[in-house]
């Protein structure tokens, strides 16, 4: 506010005729605004009549460079005329600005917002400007009851603080969403895909479900969209949502208007630009077919088939684009598939860069096209995933480089990362309880992608050392080879077993998918310690036995990527064979069956379901050997149980082993964080261990349910898993924890 002080008297006739020159100019009361600044702006000088409306003419000059709150005249008579003075006050100094009470969102997202900064003059409209943009920012984040106030603060007595104080309040959470018009499809069925959902108590509290995410809403008009046009409506209308806010500001309800129109089948499908494969040769394999449905996500598959399928054949360039024509009257749909073929593309030359450690001819064993070789698609695609699952590269490229009009470069990139490990750690499971585990292990010896590790276990039921070297492409060939040495030490309270061997094993690859292994097995063991309560069968091997033969396997792998799988499917088959011929003094035979397949979900949610069953025998008359019964229980088989007691046990619950077991385990598995590869799963085992004489009966089988986590760490894979018996047995506990390092399910 500004004041006009006269120092001498005057009256409109004296002003009128008798008008006084400005004698001096002075500026006073300024601190940090330098008074030449000041001076600088003004057009009053000395000399200039002496006139109120010049006097508020710089007045407002000076209010308007921003850095005063308040600007004063003084006008004192001297000789000869005026002597005039502006004085000033200038407006806070902010030195610093900081938020009080700002929980859930950071100092640097609400600075992100601000208009005003520190060290400089405050200007208030920018501080009330400020304060409502860091509103608007919780309210973008749910938070719609939010109150931000400008407090200053003094500091010294030309140093201000601007103190944004914040009540956040609770976040607006989604209480109902309508679908206006909906019939054909289910409400759960949009729950599935969509970001916007309905707050549930508990699970809500744990997720982002029922939270109102405004930046996903027009995404949500397109995922309903893609689940009717699955569905075959072809002319789906889906509206900007309306939001309605409770009154409390705690509430949303949230209304999509639909449209939903007419479902269509598919009248025809037809290819055309096709001259590599005959049109019935492109059908074999579609989805597409005449009468069924119109599905776009199948529409889709069959492009990206049909490309695989020109791909495969060299014709890496190929465009297919389906044309869809609907017709009203008959609520059908033609599909017209254009296929613009290119030409046939070979490999010139395969570049690899980026291996400082990995010698060439370890990634190039694993890359599925030569050079020269026309171009295979499908077999790059197999070739990322075999170098992937190496685990030598944080990241793996392969670009195809068009040279010519018939020719491309690939490009094989990659980043290395470290793969010798050291690691000490400890888990807790229920056969060895508390254990300690130090691990050193390299994965890529020398860059020749050779494995050694040396692994030692320390636990308070079992103990365990063991050598590994592995070579898995003997002189780059598809033959690869393996020696074991281990000892350990067991106490499965029943009795106590003390093993020590060694094993040579050589495998081969059959196939892309397939391999099989053969091994020679030397072991001796002592067993001791035995219950009183142990049954006859174990009494009679109590002392020292061994056990020469042979172990075989045969499998086929076909998953993306074996660590945390997406899709693909495993399946195993072994059969171990002691025999006396060798030297000794065990003799029986063991054949088990493992298969494992994965299913790909939308949102990166996938599902699995493993079968085992296996059955072990005494030859000629001799028993099962300990060692190679079958413990059913714990985190590698039934979750839910203790170590081997979803098997035979005796009276007083002492561990037995099985001749026999039959373990089904489904997964639910959703990615917690992708980067840091954190999963949680959902899980349910079906299965059982039975006893020598038992006959195999599915009503028998033991159920359990429960959550697990799994992160592939930087140390190997880790296990956390709560399962519970669903039909606990007395004395049986209702729930078991485990926790597992350095083994895959």
């Amino acid at each position: 506010m500004a004041a006009l002080w006269l120092l001498f008297p005057s009256t409109h006739s004296y002003a009128q005729d008798n008008v006084q020159k400005i004698k001096s100019l002075e500026v006073r009361g300024n601190k940090r605004i330098e008074e030449p600044a000041i001076r600088g702006r003004l057009t009053l000088k000395v000399g200039d009549p002496y006139t109120s409306e010049s006097i508020r003419t710089q007045i407002r000059v000076i209010y308007e460079m921003g850095f005063f709150e308040d600007v004063q005249i003084e006008a004192e008579r001297v000789a000869g005329g005026v002597a005039v003075a502006f004085v000033v006050r200038e407006k806070p100094f902010i030195t610093e600005i900081v938020f009080d009470g700002n929980e859930n969102l950071s100092d640097d997202k609400l600075q992100e917002k601000m208009t005003i900064r520190s060290q400089s003059f405050l200007d208030q409209p920018q501080a009330k400007e400020s304060a409502e943009k860091i509103r608007l920012a919780y309210q973008e984040d749910g938070y719609y009851g939010a109150q931000v106030t400008p407090i200053i603060q003094t500091l010294e007595e030309d140093r201000k603080r601007l103190t944004f104080f914040i009540k956040e309040g609770d976040r607006a959470k989604v209480k109902t969403v309508i679908f206006d018009g909906m019939k054909a499809v289910r409400k759960k069925e949009l729950f599935k895909i969509m970001a916007t959902r309905e707050w549930i108590f508990l699970i809500s509290k744990f997720t982002d479900a029922g939270v109102l995410k405004r930046e996903e809403l027009n995404n949500d008009i397109e995922r309903i969209k893609e689940v009717y046009l699955n569905k075959g409506y072809l002319n789906i209308q889906v509206g900007a949502p309306t939001l309605e806010l409770s009154e409390d500001k705690q509430w949303f309800t949230v209304t999509f208007p639909i449209v939903e129109g007419e479902p269509y089948k598919i009248s025809q499908v037809g290819f055309r630009g096709n001259t590599v494969f005959e049109e019935a040769e492109l059908r074999v394999g579609s989805k597409v077919t005449p009468g069924a449905v119109f599905q776009r996500a199948s529409l889709r598959d069959e492009i990206t088939r049909v490309t695989e399928l020109y791909g495969s054949k060299g014709y890496a360039f190929t465009d297919v684009n389906p044309a869809v024509t609907p017709d009203p009257q008959t609520k059908t749909a033609a599909i017209l598939v254009h296929i613009k073929e290119g030409d046939l593309i070979r490999v010139r030359e395969i570049h690899i860069t980026g291996n400082d450690k990995t010698r060439d001819n370890v990634i190039r064993r694993e890359v599925r096209v030569d050079e020269q070789d026309v171009i295979d698609t499908v077999a790059i695609k197999r070739s990322f995933q075999r170098l992937n699952n190496l685990n030598f590269f944080e990241t793996v490229e392969i670009l195809p480089r068009q040279v010519e009009q018939d020719k491309v470069d690939l490009d094989v990139k990659v980043k290395e990362k470290p793969t010798g490990q050291f690691s000490i750690g400890g888990g807790y499971s229920t056969l060895d309880q508390l254990t300690a585990v130090a691990d050193i292990t390299e994965g890529n010896l020398n860059g020749r992608g050779q494995m050694v590790r040396v692994r030692g276990q320390l636990g308070q039921r079992r103990s365990l050392g063991l050598i590994t070297l592995r070579d898995p492409y003997l002189n780059d060939s598809l033959t690869s080879g393996q020696i074991d040495i281990y000892r350990t030490m067991t106490n499965y309270t029943t009795y106590f077993e003390d093993k020590s061997g060694a094993s040579a094993t050589l495998g081969r690859w059959f196939s892309e998918y397939s391999s099989g292994s053969f091994a020679l097995v030397a072991e001796s063991m002592k067993f001791s310690d035995p219950q009183s309560d142990a049954p006859e069968f174990i009494l009679k091997q109590i002392g020292t036995q061994t056990t020469t033969g042979f172990r075989t396997s045969f499998s086929r792998d076909s998953r993306d990527y074996y660590l945390d799988p997406r899709a693909g499917m495993r399946n195993a088959f072994n059969v171990d064979w002691g025999t006396r011929y060798l030297g000794g003094s065990n003799n029986y035979y063991k054949v088990t069956v493992d298969t494992m397949k994965y299913w790909s979900l939308p949102y990166d949610l996938r599902h699995s379901l493993r079968g085992r069953f296996g059955t072990v025998a005494g030859i000629g008359g001799r028993p099962i050997p300990l060692t190679e019964r079958y413990f059913v229980g714990g985190i590698n088989t039934m979750r839910g149980f203790v170590f081997g007691r979803a098997g035979p046990v005796t009276s007083s619950g002492s561990l037995v082993g099985a001749s026999k077991e039959l373990i089904i385990n489904y997964d639910f598995i959703f990615s917690v964080s992708a980067e840091a590869k954190l999963n949680a799963v959902i899980f349910f085992d079906y299965g059982r261990g039975f006893d020598d004489n038992e006959k195999l009966v599915l009503g028998d089988l033991r159920k359990a349910a429960g959550l697990e986590g799994r992160w592939i760490s930087p140390f190997g894979p880790l296990r956390v898993a709560y399962g519970l018996n669903l039909n606990p047995r007395p004395g049986e506990r209702p729930g078991v924890f485990e926790f597992s390092v350095g083994s895959l399910f």
